[in-house]
C-alpha cells in the first residue's frame, strides 16, 4: 500500500511538473506576441492578449492548489519537496510575465495611432525578443534541470540590462516631438526588462532544486 501511494505522489508531481512547462511555453508565445503587437501596433492582438490573461492565472491557482495538496497530503523531503517548492514559485513566476505581457498590451492600446519612430521600434524589438530567448532558456533549464544553463541566464540578463539603459541615452538625445511617444515607450522597456529579471528567477529556482539553494 505504502508502495502505491509513493507511486501515486510521484506520478501527480510529474503531471505537475509537466503542466508548469507548458504554461511556461504558453508565456513565452505570449512575450513574443506582446512584442509583435506593439512594434506593429496591433491592437487586434493586443486586446487577445488582455482576454486571454485569465489562462495563466487559472493555471497559478491550480499548480499552487496541487502543490499545497501534495505537501499535506504526503509530506514530501528533500529534492521531493524542493521540486514541489519550486514548482509553485516557477508558476507565481510566469503568472507575474503574463501580467507584464497584459501591461505591453495595455500600453499598446494607449499609443497614438502612428509608426513609432525608428530607433524605438528597433530597441523594443531587441529587448523583447533577448527577453523571450531569456524565459525559453530558462524554462529550457529548469526541463533539463541543468545547473549549467542556468546559471547563464544572468548574463544574457545583463544584455537587456544595457539595451534598457541606452533606451534612456536615445531619449536624452531626442527630437522634442518624439518626447511624448518617448515616455509611453519607457514603460514597455521597463517591462521587458521585468520579463528578463522573472527568467532569472526561474533560473535561481532550478538552482534550488538542484542544490538546496540559490
Amino acid at each position: 500500500m505504502r508502495t502505491e501511494t509513493r507511486k501515486d505522489f510521484h506520478q501527480k508531481l510529474d503531471d505537475l511538473f509537466e503542466e508548469v512547462v507548458r504554461m511556461g511555453e504558453m508565456v513565452t508565445l505570449t512575450v513574443n506576441e506582446a512584442r509583435r503587437c506593439f512594434v506593429d501596433l496591433d491592437r487586434k492582438s493586443a486586446e487577445a492578449i488582455v482576454q486571454g490573461d485569465e489562462v495563466f492565472d487559472r493555471t497559478r491557482d491550480l499548480v499552487e492548489e496541487r502543490g499545497l495538496e501534495l505537501l499535506a497530503t504526503q509530506a514530501p523531503v528533500a529534492v521531493d519537496l524542493r521540486l514541489v517548492v519550486a514548482l509553485m514559485r516557477v508558476a507565481q513566476h510566469l503568472e507575474r510575465v503574463a501580467d507584464l505581457c497584459v501591461d505591453v498590451a495595455k500600453a499598446t492600446l494607449n499609443l497614438p495611432d502612428r509608426e513609432l519612430p525608428g530607433w524605438m521600434k528597433e530597441t523594443i524589438e531587441e529587448m523583447g525578443r533577448r527577453a523571450a530567448d531569456i524565459l525559453r532558456r530558462s524554462i529550457f533549464a529548469f526541463r533539463k534541470r541543468s545547473l549549467e544553463e542556468a546559471c547563464r541566464l544572468n548574463v544574457l540578463d545583463d544584455a537587456v540590462d544595457r539595451l534598457n539603459r541606452g533606451f534612456f541615452k536615445e531619449i536624452d538625445r531626442g527630437r522634442e516631438e518624439e518626447l511624448d511617444v518617448a515616455i509611453r515607450v519607457i514603460m514597455v522597456a521597463r517591462f521587458f526588462e521585468r520579463i528578463a529579471d522573472h527568467a532569472v528567477g526561474i533560473g535561481e529556482e532550478t538552482a534550488f532544486l538542484l542544490r538546496g539553494r540559490k
